[in-house]
């Protein structure tokens, strides 16, 4: 039931499955009459394709047609189709025949329901989607039907067998089962490609010519007027002969629609056995009732067989080639407009792999050829000074196929497929790298082809360059900085040793004396020890102010930067012109300590190596954008082209450099050789997450320095 039920989701995904529940009533009821019209004409057909001898029926057309609904509808509308049905087919029974089986019609269409129930559900649970045509679906669709026919006609022969007061049960058996059968091949593929040709317009065959197919349709029905009503042994040509309908049958399945040729072939049924039960035809002739019918039958069932296999071999195999074609197409397209040079290079003839390196060159010199490229290919060659000729040539002087060469000693032990050789060409005076790979196809130990790709790197390969510097870059970055705090702390501590440790060992030595003098005589010594403690401080402050600015976070910038300028005049004798338009109250403690570390190293680097008595400071915030210029008018430098490195003594400003990146500004040097430098930071104030690191990283020397 799993299955099944599975089964049932799959027709209704290919789009095929009509579900009546989901419709109204009116649209249900009309669509059950259009059935019971449908079926009355085909059970009509049925009695009137039959001998009067045999009394059962040639070819029963409507058993194809409860087939298909049911396989094709669900199964909780079965009931109301097979109700249907044998109520139809007992209606139009009785109108064709009153005696001497009447009252057993509605038996001969329980065995036509059993029929169709049997071979649609085998279908359901065979072939899950009737939409896409394979031989093997056809197999399945002709042993479910074959199944149902003959599971129906064990009921059918055994009604007939009662009704008739025949005790040839396996004859009649044989009768049922053959008329239904092949009633099931001729009308469910025409009421199935029909209903794809509805449902799904876009899954149908086009006909490449309607005249062609009235050509072809005319031909194949005059032929089978022309076979089937002459009289039995009138025969006197070839085309006379049934086998010229199954020829022109073929053609029609190398030239038509499948639909169209499904519905040819019922047609070429129909009317061969309305002929042959009037006793015409070419299988009218012979005393046996049971065998006339049976190779009529067979010839039929032969035709409709093969005819529908062969229509659906031809549309898979055009399938196939379709799919084939649109695939090379892709793949045309994929190759020609790729951003990689690929190429095929084809050997005249198979090169033995078991022949020697020397043998191998001698041998791709001979034979090799570039036998397809894409359009990258040839600009690559144009790049290397190449004609469009010369570049679709095989050339064992170009780079790409230089490094192949060079390495065709493991490329042999790698049957030839190689990757992550690099050539280099150079281009418009600039050297462009090239990446490739080859890919070698063997046969029988022997290389046929080999496939050629080759990719720019150059970008990759510069930007791995400048990744490696920068690491490079990085580690003398953490050793400066490892120097810098040695250097830092050790000047600390000589700030310490000399200047407050001196102090405190003279304070020391002159309270020693105070102890050890007349107390009449201590008042110098007083006063000196208080000169001594004034120092002391004064020491104390200086080193307090390297460490950590006064006045910075409690006077604002334009106090911090002022007492800066004091002691650059004091210590270097250099001039710092200040301008700060900055509101205090714009601008927080964060991004006050950033401002001012900044421009006191920028200053520190003008003392250091302008040679100049004067630097301008400018910083100005205008709204969340923040601008700071340290200027001057001194020797001024080179700018290496990757930037300030800790080799060209700039280790300073790329440090600078590197902290306002961080923080997404942007630093800018404009300097050259006699002509001064101007330092330009520019950065935003609104980031929130920089204002906590800042403030947070800041906040022990703001408490710092308010004690201080």
């Amino acid at each position: 039931m799993a299955t099944s039920g599975n089964s049932s989701v799959d027709i209704a995904r290919s789009g095929l499955l009509l579900d009546p529940g989901e419709l109204g009533l009116p649209t249900r009821t009309a669509l059950l009459l259009v059935f019971a019209a449908v079926y009355a004409l085909l059970v009509g057909a049925g009695h009137l394709l039959r001998e009067e001898v045999v009394e059962l029926a040639i070819v029963w057309p409507a058993s194809g047609l409860l087939f298909t609904v049911l396989w094709l509808t669900p199964r909780r509308s079965w009931p109301w189709i097979i109700a249907a049905q044998v109520m139809v087919e007992s209606a139009v029974s009785l109108a064709f025949y009153t005696q001497p089986h009447g009252p057993w019609w509605p038996l001969f269409a329980a065995a036509n329901s059993v029929d169709a129930i049997v071979g649609a559900s085998l279908q359901r649970r065979w072939v899950t989607d009737p939409a896409l045509p394979r031989i093997r679906q056809v197999l399945l669709f002709l042993g479910s039907t074959s199944l149902g026919a003959g599971a129906g006609a064990f009921l059918g022969a055994m009604v007939s067998s009662h009704a008739l007061a025949d005790p040839r049960y396996w004859h009649d058996w044989q009768i049922w089962w053959a008329g239904n059968w092949l009633g099931s091949l001729c009308t469910a593929p025409v009421v199935l490609l029909w209903w794809i040709r509805y449902r799904t317009p876009s899954l149908s065959v086009r006909h490449r010519s309607y005249a062609e197919a009235v050509i072809i349709g005319g031909g194949i029905l005059a032929a089978t007027l022309w076979v089937f009503s002459a009289p039995p042994g009138g025969l006197s040509t070839l085309f006379d002969l049934p086998s010229s309908i199954f020829a022109l049958l073929v053609l029609a399945a190398f030239r038509l629609p499948p639909r169209s040729v499904a519905l040819l072939t019922a047609s070429v049924v129909v009317v061969a056995a309305y002929y042959s039960g009037h006793h015409l035809g070419p299988f009218a002739a012979g005393s046996d009732a049971f065998a006339r019918v049976g190779a009529l039958q067979v010839y039929l069932a032969t035709i409709v067989i093969v005819t529908f296999m062969m229509t659906i071999v031809l549309l898979e195999i055009k399938g196939a080639l379709g799919l084939l074609k649109a695939s090379e197409e892709r793949y045309q397209r994929f190759v020609e407009l790729s951003t990689e040079a690929v190429w095929r290079i084809e050997l005249q003839s198979p090169m033995p792999l078991s022949l020697s390196v020397d043998r191998q060159l001698k041998w791709l010199h001979q034979n090799a050829q570039v036998a397809e490229c894409n359009l990258e290919y040839r600009r690559l060659g144009l790049q290397a000074g190449l004609s469009e000729t010369e570049a679709q040539l095989w050339r064992e002087d170009v780079p790409w196929s230089t490094i192949l060469l060079e390495n065709l000693e493991q490329a042999a032990r790698q049957r030839y497929s190689m990757d992550g050789l690099r050539f280099s060409l150079n281009i418009d005076g600039q050297r462009t790298t090239f990446l490739t790979a080859f890919s070698g196809v063997v046969q029988n130990e022997k290389l046929e082809r080999i496939w050629g790709v080759a990719r720019d790197v150059t970008q990759l390969v510069r930007t791995t360059e400048i990744l490696q510097r920068e690491r490079e870059r990085l580690r003398e970055y953490a050793w400066e900085l490892g120097l810098a705090e040695e250097r830092g702390r050790r000047e600390a501590a000589v700030d310490l040793h000399d200047g407050v440790g001196q102090l405190l060992a003279a304070l020391q030595l002159n309270l020693g004396a105070i102890r050890r003098s007349d107390p009449r005589n201590t008042d110098a010594l007083l006063a000196e020890a208080e000169e001594i403690l004034a120092n002391i401080q004064n020491s104390a402050r200086e080193v307090i102010a390297d460490l950590s600015p006064p006045g910075l976070y409690d006077l604002g910038l334009q106090a911090a930067l002022e007492w800066q300028a004091a002691r650059v005049a004091r210590d270097s004798r250099m001039k710092m012109d200040l301008a700060v338009r900055v509101p205090t109250d714009d601008l927080d403690i964060g991004w006050r300590v950033f401002v001012f570390k900044i421009v006191r190293e920028l200053v520190q680097n003008v003392i250091k190596h302008a040679q100049i008595a004067a630097v301008d400071v400018s910083i100005t915030l205008d709204q969340d954008q923040l601008e700071i210029v340290v200027a001057d008018q001194g020797v001024g430098f080179a700018v290496p082209r990757d930037g300030p490195t800790v080799a060209g003594h700039r280790f300073g400003l790329w440090s600078i450099a590197d902290r306002v990146r961080a923080v997404g500004g942007k630093f800018q040097i404009d300097t050259a050789p006699g002509e001064g430098c101007r330092v330009t930071i520019a950065v935003r104030t609104n980031s929130q997450p920089v204002q906590a690191r800042f403030n947070d990283s800041d906040d022990v020397w703001a408490k710092s320095a308010h004690r201080a």
